[in-house]
């Protein structure tokens, strides 16, 4: 055997190990992902987001900059992608009867990826790149069943825009970093209870039901990542990146309607400032290409540390309720959402040549499978995740100086429920009154079930 294939097939062996752990975490946590898919992009998605030891476009900002030592001459990107979730949950109330069932009526979202490169000297090159996560965003009725976990969420946006430094250290490595900052705009609707002690309310009484709004504004979320590629040979590369965590802190806005209970009646709401908080994981990939003739197959492995998204706070600051009668004022407390998620592990394979050398055409597809990061007791509408199957089939054709890209993608979600009495999550009560312990309802239990579609187009130019 050769010294290059002895070490492609050290690789292979240590891949294997890897998807082998790997395997054995599906195996533990079967039942834990997150709030968006393990890919993005329209190229990497159609190898089923196996793109970490051949990532060699400007999709590397996003999986692993040390490709970004591959471009050697001035290079664009801009692809789009059709990213919407199928959302389907049946409630179980706190009493233990069953509601309609909702299905999530937001359209879907076009996810997009812009990047520019050039080169810096001869070893290095410098890229700029703006993205956003694959992710399905979902809108229910006000009166919904669903009401007390999520109305719509479907306004959001959370945007990435990075600078990315991709070096070629001799022929054979290559290393790369960004500097990223993470832009977040929230637009939150949800339903909280408005029942106060001096009053008895059933637990789901849609008199007392408050309809709130937050936007929230967060402009400087800074992160960054790392990565390497190892050539072994010719014919094989090994590569593994580092995306380090988002601390997601900003000011926002709290919309109220009261509650239309006559226990309302001439009193306002004081106040409109409210803080959300939460973070974002740190994810690690590791992966193996091998290039036999016109052919790239990558074995890939992707471990996101969701368990750093333990809840969400929403803190009103300095808001009441006046001229309660009875009463007088009402302070509006923080509100903990607990999320609890547990870390994801993804195993991707991807394919991607050229059936033809005469032929401009090149076909790829894809597999990956992931975990959930939600446990049962903890699952709801807000974040409908679960152990899941993706496939994806791509083409890119080379027109002049452009590659065109299609994708087209599909994710299906083992169903879920969380049987009746089991789960967490607490029905939401921002009014502070400490004459009398409050009731405590939780309300995701049921049945859920969901899927994604992605489909894309983009260009690529290298000049």
């Amino acid at each position: 055997m050769s010294n290059s294939g002895l070490r492609a097939a050290l690789a292979l062996a240590l891949v294997s190990g890897l998807v082998s752990g790997l395997e054995s975490g599906f195996a533990a946590e079967a039942a834990a992902g997150g709030m968006y898919l393990p890919t993005r992009g329209v190229r990497p998605t159609g190898r089923g987001g196996a793109f970490v030891a051949g990532a060699d476009d400007l999709s590397a900002t996003w999986f692993n900059p040390a490709g970004l030592g591959h471009l050697t001459s001035p290079a664009a990107l801009i692809d789009v992608a059709f990213v919407g979730q199928s959302i389907g949950y049946q409630r179980i109330d706190s009493g233990g009867n069953i509601l309609p069932a909702v299905d999530n009526q937001a359209p879907g979202i076009p996810v997009p990826s812009l990047g520019y490169a050039r080169p810096l000297g001869k070893q290095a090159v410098l890229a700029f790149g703006v993205w956003a996560p694959y992710a399905g965003l979902a809108r229910f009725a006000e009166d919904g069943p669903q009401r007390y976990s999520s109305v719509d969420l479907s306004k959001s946006l959370i945007v990435t825009a990075g600078v990315g430094v991709g070096v070629r250290l001799g022929e054979r490595f290559r290393v790369g970093v960004t500097v990223q900052d993470h832009v977040v705009a929230l637009e939150t609707k949800i339903v909280l209870s408005g029942c106060p002690s001096q009053t008895t309310c059933a637990p789901e009484d849609p008199d007392f039901d408050s309809v709130n709004r937050v936007d929230q504004d967060s402009f400087l979320n800074p992160s960054g990542s790392v990565g390497i590629q190892v050539d072994l040979g010719k014919q094989a590369t090994v590569g593994a990146s580092l995306q380090l965590p988002v601390w997601v802190r900003g000011h926002g806005t709290l919309h109220s309607r009261l509650p239309a209970s006559g226990f309302f009646n001439g009193a306002s709401v004081e106040g409109d400032r409210a803080d959300i908080s939460f973070d974002l994981p740190a994810a690690m990939r590791a992966g193996l290409e091998v290039r036999p003739g016109r052919w790239r197959v990558e074995v890939a492995g992707t471990v996101e540390l969701w368990s750093q998204h333990d809840e969400m706070r929403i803190e009103p600051r300095d808001v009441r309720i006046v001229d309660v009668a009875g009463v007088g004022t009402y302070e509006l407390g923080p509100m903990v959402v607990p999320r609890r998620f547990a870390n994801t592990y993804a195993a991707h394979l991807g394919v991607e040549g050229r059936p033809s050398a005469s032929k401009p055409l090149t076909v790829r597809a894809g597999y990956a499978f992931e975990t959930g990061a939600p446990p049962d007791e903890y699952l709801s509408v807000l974040t409908v995740d679960g152990q899941k199957h993706l496939l994806a089939l791509g083409v890119g054709y080379v027109i002049g100086s452009w590659t065109v890209d299609v994708l087209v993608g599909f994710a299906k979600m083992s169903d879920r429920t969380v049987a009746a009495g089991t789960g967490q999550v607490p029905q939401l009560n921002p009014i502070r009154d400490t004459s009398a312990e409050p009731l405590v309802v939780h309300i995701n239990d049921g049945d859920y079930s969901s899927s994604w579609l992605m489909i894309g187009s983009g260009g690529s130019r290298r000049f």
